[in-house]
């Protein structure tokens, strides 16, 4: 998966809190050291792993 960057000030047709998308690797270089924007680091979602019990078929 991408690393995906949230925008911290206005640019372009993005406003601050959106994710910034379609950008050349140079523009996202030049705009996480000015500070325009951060990446977004995935959320560890813990799965809900089912128990299943095995019940016999024949009582």
């Amino acid at each position: 998966m991408k690393t995906q960057y949230k925008a911290l000030k206005p640019i372009g047709p993005w406003v601050n809190g959106q994710i910034v998308g379609d950008l050349p690797q140079e523009k996202i270089k030049q705009l996480l050291e000015d500070g325009v924007i951060e990446a977004i680091k995935p959320e560890l979602k813990a799965e809900a792993k089912l128990k299943t019990k095995e019940v016999p078929a024949n009582g």
